[in-house]
């Protein structure tokens, strides 16, 4: 804290040292670090797996990326895991904004959605990983990308690239789709939103990319970093190793990659695709200066179950899993945990927070979801400027699909048992697009 607390002081004289010109207004840190397990754990996104992780197939990382532009500034970390509960992000949170001296509702914590992490979320968690080896790695990510700040220029891109499916009503071929599907209905989001940090010599810093689609390529027992690990790796190739990469997931909650069991080769060369969409723009454009960071607090509703449906929907997984004690126990626990919150009046509803963040005229608005890419639709269609809705981050309170999907039924509105809740309200992501439009005005240009 000492070290930290002296570069502070040399930070606020370096920025008094650059005036803040379009050429110079930012001053960004970048930083990472393996956060790969060095003993078997659980992992997290897939039920069937019964043992702990047997190998690493690609390391997994977190990165941390520090932005600061006179009285605004946004610390982002992002991470190869398949997701956080809130309470843990907001403990998290808590450590970060201590060790680094960034306010809390400035600090900003999100998972790639990997499905071939260690189990972080609410069904099986090893605190041993979470709340020891994955914390101390990311608070000590987060100090250095604070500590290594250096004057750049910003460079905002968008392209395209058509890589994802809508899994339920167009899915990737030899996948299912929903009994009733209806290929009319399919909707994915193409874009690619990217944010570039030059120095002076013309080199990045740093370069973000975001894209919405689900990392469920490798369901077997090896960790692994998916498409997200494999963009990373291409923004290395192609912008090079000074650079560091961070990649976020997007409103991903009905969208599947090309197909599971995918080469490392072949996950290589979709990192490639998102990449070059971006590339040449990044490189060649002209710098903007427009930043700007707010944060809310915003309810969504639960849809209030009643006793018996809740005693019978844990009847029907504790049969379906009656092989796993350790399930079984999970699903005694959200039977015993939604019977009490009924009673109780109690945790009936999500006062998720949310961050909005302006990189030049594209606004990041961070979810604290698995939204469905509808929401992203429905925000740009509120609002006059592109918005990119950035999933899991800050927790993941659950699946959130729009009302049509939800009429439709499937998985994804009945996932909510896995993350411990009730289900959403259907209608509530219409009304959370409704509800972000003031945040995302506010911070716009």
């Amino acid at each position: 804290m000492k070290r930290l607390g002296l570069f502070l002081v040399f930070f606020a004289a370096l920025a008094a040292a650059f005036p803040l010109t379009a050429a110079e207004t930012f001053l960004v840190g970048a930083a990472h670090e393996d956060i790969t397990p060095d003993r078997p754990v659980l992992m997290g996104g897939y039920a069937a797996r019964t043992a702990p992780h047997e190998g690493v197939r690609t390391p997994i990382f977190t990165r941390a990326l520090f932005v600061k532009s006179g009285s605004q500034q946004i610390l982002w970390t992002v991470s190869d895991l398949v997701g956080l509960e809130p309470k843990d992000s907001a403990e998290l949170a808590k450590k970060i904004s201590e060790a680094t001296g960034v306010p809390v509702d400035r600090v900003a914590i999100s998972a790639t959605h990997t499905h071939s992490g260690p189990s972080t979320n609410a069904m099986l968690k090893d605190p041993w990983y979470l709340d020891g080896y994955f914390a101390e790695r990311l608070v000590t990510t987060a100090v250095r990308a604070v500590e290594s700040a250096e004057p750049c220029t910003m460079v905002v891109a968008q392209g395209e690239a058509s890589l994802s499916y809508d899994r339920r009503n167009d899915p990737p071929p030899g996948e299912p789709a929903l009994g009733n599907a209806d290929v009319s209905k399919a909707e994915t989001d193409k874009r690619v939103p990217a944010v570039g940090f030059r120095r002076a010599d013309g080199s990045f810093k740093a370069v973000l990319i975001e894209y919405a689609m689900h990392a469920t390529s490798w369901g077997d027992q090896l960790i692994g970093s998916e498409w997200p690990g494999a963009t990373a790796t291409a923004i290395n190739e192609i912008f090079g190793e000074q650079t560091e990469p961070f990649v976020l997931q997007g409103a991903a909650g009905n969208l599947s990659s090309p197909c599971r069991r995918a080469a490392p080769e072949e996950m290589l060369r979709w990192g490639r695709v998102l990449t070059e969409a971006v590339a040449d723009q990044l490189k060649n454009g002209e710098a903007e200066d427009h930043f700007n960071v707010a944060s809310a607090v915003i309810v969504s509703e639960y849809d209030r179950l009643d006793p018996e449906t809740i005693r019978a929907k844990a009847q029907e997984y504790r049969q379906t899993f009656q092989s796993r004690p350790d399930l079984v126990e999970f699903f005694n626990r959200w039977e015993a945990g939604r019977l009490a919150a009924l009673e109780n009046g109690t945790d009936l509803q999500v006062d998720g927070f949310y961050q909005a963040v302006a990189f030049g005229k594209h606004v990041f608005v961070t979810a604290p979801f698995e939204p469905f890419c509808h929401l992203n639709r429905f925000l740009c269609d509120r609002v006059s400027f592109p918005v990119h809705v950035v999933g899991y981050t800050n927790g993941s309170y659950d699946y959130f699909p729009d009302m049509e999907s939800y009429k439709q039924g499937g998985y994804e509105p009945e996932a909510y048992v896995w993350y411990n809740t009730f289900p959403m309200k259907p209608g509530g992501l219409e009304k959370l697009a409704d509800d972000l439009v003031p945040l995302l005005e506010k911070v716009s240009q």
